[in-house]
C-alpha cells in the first residue's frame, strides 16, 4: 500500500458526464503535467465542487458512480470535478507527473465553491520534513488560489491492515495546514480497518461496499461539524 494505483472518476448520475483533459502550464508553457477529469452536473444550481487526491478518492477498480467522492456529489447535488491522479501525493510524484499541487493549480481555473482533498498513503516513504512542508505548501497555495472556496481537508485512508506509524503524521500535518487556512477537517478514523471483506484483490483499494462505507463516515463527519454546501 506504499503507493496506490489510481484513475480519475466520473459520476455517474442524471446528468450527463463530461470528459475534460486539463493541463497545468509552467513558465515556458510547456505542459506538464495533462490531467484527465471527469465532470458531471447533478444539479444545474449545485455547488461547485473539486476532489483533489488519490485512487481512494478516486473510486480505483468500482464503478465510477460507486466512489465515496461520487456518492456524496450524486446524494448532495454537488457539480464535481475530480482531480485525482495516479500515485500522486503531496510530496509524491504521480504516474501522470502530478503531485496534489498541480491538482490545485487547474482546481484554480474551475473556480469552485467547495475543494475537498484527502491525505494519501502515496506519500509513505518520503521523509516526515518533506511532506509536512509539501503539504503546508499546497494547502497554502491553495488557499491563496481560492481565498473564497471552502477548503475540506479529509484524513488519509488506510485499508484493512495494521496502521503504518506514518499515516498519523499524515494526518496531522493535513489537519495542521488545513485549520491554518481556515479550512475544515473531517477525521473519519479508518473505517476498513480489519475489514479484509472491504478490500478489493490487491489489497490496496476499497470494494464498492468499502467505498459506501467510506462515504457514510465522511457525510457522519460532515454532520457532526454542521458543515454543509
Amino acid at each position: 500500500m506504499l503507493r496506490r494505483a489510481t484513475r480519475t472518476i466520473g459520476l455517474v448520475a442524471a446528468a450527463t458526464v463530461g470528459l475534460l483533459t486539463l493541463a497545468v502550464g509552467i513558465a515556458d508553457a510547456t505542459p506538464y503535467p495533462t490531467i484527465v477529469a471527469h465532470t458531471t452536473n447533478a444539479l444545474s444550481n449545485g455547488p461547485v465542487v473539486v476532489g483533489i487526491g488519490d485512487s481512494i478518492l478516486e473510486g480505483h477498480g468500482v464503478d465510477s458512480g460507486q466512489a465515496w467522492l461520487a456518492v456524496l456529489a450524486e446524494k448532495d447535488g454537488w457539480r464535481l470535478t475530480n482531480l485525482a491522479s495516479d500515485g500522486s501525493g503531496f510530496a509524491t510524484v504521480g504516474d501522470n507527473g502530478d503531485t496534489f499541487a498541480d491538482q490545485v493549480m487547474v482546481a484554480e481555473k474551475l473556480n469552485p465553491d467547495v475543494v475537498i482533498i484527502s491525505g494519501s498513503s502515496n506519500d509513505l516513504g518520503a521523509t516526515d520534513v518533506k511532506i509536512a512542508q509539501a503539504t503546508t505548501a499546497t494547502i497554502d497555495a491553495l488557499r491563496a488560489a481560492l481565498p473564497n472556496a471552502k477548503i475540506v481537508a479529509v484524513s488519509a485512508v488506510w485499508g484493512d491492515t495494521p496502521l503504518p506509524d506514518q499515516m498519523t503524521t499524515i494526518t496531522a500535518d493535513v489537519a495542521a495546514a488545513t485549520i491554518a487556512v481556515g479550512g475544515s477537517y473531517l477525521d473519519i478514523g479508518q473505517p476498513l480497518s480489519a475489514q479484509p471483506t472491504l478490500m478489493q484483490a490487491d489489497d490496496d483499494h476499497p470494494t464498492a461496499e468499502g467505498q459506501g462505507i467510506l462515504a457514510a463516515s465522511v457525510s457522519a463527519a460532515m454532520a457532526a461539524a454542521s458543515l454543509g454546501f
